[in-house]
């Protein structure tokens, strides 16, 4: 099933509601009777608020009002339960993130009234938030999710394990911290720690030659107009690193990366024994600051062009 993301047309919609409503009431007597089908009806915001951001804050903490979450034929409704719970994540971006914290938490005890449910709920959202081929990613909004499953009484010990390794990832090397250093080794032989690279921005590339989105992230990345400007290089340094232990597969692949481009291999295997990086999905981009400090985790490719490109004027 697509997913859509519909965040403005929900808030209109929210509008309309209590119009929909009044009319299904003066229908005829006889649908009460029919069978309830699952169905997915928004809060009606109140007149008085009417500011696009009032408005926006009363639907995302009212979101689930209306919800049953004790229907577990929601369950069996993802073009009902599953575009309501897309479009809640999409409203969740643009409200503070203390807000949207709050919200997660809440919802999640409302659905623990039914342990079926909460199941659906926590991997629908781990889905969307947390699987890395997910274009709505996003950790800070996963993890409350994780924080409530880790503390939860009822939770198996499989899911609370799973919780609280979620959180470790997620700590990470997570925006605003230093990014952990490693030592990778050049074709030459030499040795060099990434927190030695002197450069304004330093722009990470975990890749493994033989993945095919590999391949596809380095050729957008030969041919872009951001990555490829010259006065924009001057200012970044791209370290394409190879983590993994097969360093003939490395080596008889060097020439796929720019000779622009710094390319080392993980000699010690240190950065996936010791677990510095969260690699689950390879290619992974981070971009550094002169301090080493994150800017961008786990970003797509997409996402670094347009944060250079804001940031150098382009």
């Amino acid at each position: 099933m697509e997913i859509y993301r519909f965040a403005f047309i929900i808030l209109l919609s929210s509008l309309l509601v209590s119009c929909g409503e009044k009319k299904q009431e003066t229908g005829n007597a006889d649908k009460a009777a029919e069978k309830k089908t699952p169905a997915f009806t928004l809060p009606e915001v109140p007149v008085m608020l009417q500011s696009v951001e009032d408005r926006l804050h009363f639907v995302v903490n009212h979101y689930w009002d209306k919800f049953d979450f004790k229907d577990t034929a929601y369950i069996h409704a993802p073009d009902i339960t599953e575009q309501a719970m897309a479009n809640y994540i999409d409203l969740l971006t643009r409200v503070p993130q203390v807000m949207a914290d709050s919200c997660v938490t809440r919802t999640l005890e409302n659905v623990s009234l039914e342990p079926k449910m909460l199941n659906y709920f926590v991997e629908t959202l781990r889905k969307y938030l947390f699987d890395p081929n997910s274009p709505m990613r996003n950790e800070e909004i996963f993890e409350p999710v994780c924080r409530f499953v880790a503390s939860y009484a009822s939770a198996d010990e499989a899911a609370q394990s799973r919780a609280r390794y979620d959180l470790k990832l997620i700590d990470m090397n997570r925006v605003g911290s230093v990014a952990a250093d490693f030592v990778y080794t050049l074709a030459s032989g030499a040795q060099r720690r990434m927190h030695d690279l002197r450069s304004p921005y330093t722009l990470l590339l975990f890749y493994n030659p033989d993945c095919h989105g590999c391949a596809e992230v380095l050729a957008h990345m030969k041919s872009s107009p951001v990555l490829t400007d010259a006065g924009i290089m001057k200012q970044v340094s791209i370290l394409a690193f190879y983590p993994d232990e097969e360093y003939e597969v490395w080596k008889n692949h060097r020439d796929v990366i720019p000779s622009g481009w710094i390319n080392g291999y993980d000699k010690e295997l240190t950065v996936l024994d010791r677990e510095l990086y969260d690699l689950k999905a390879m290619p992974t981009l981070y971009l550094l600051d002169k301090d080493k400090k994150v800017l961008l985790k786990d970003a797509p490719v997409e996402q670094v062009e347009q944060y250079l490109a804001h940031l150098f004027g382009r």
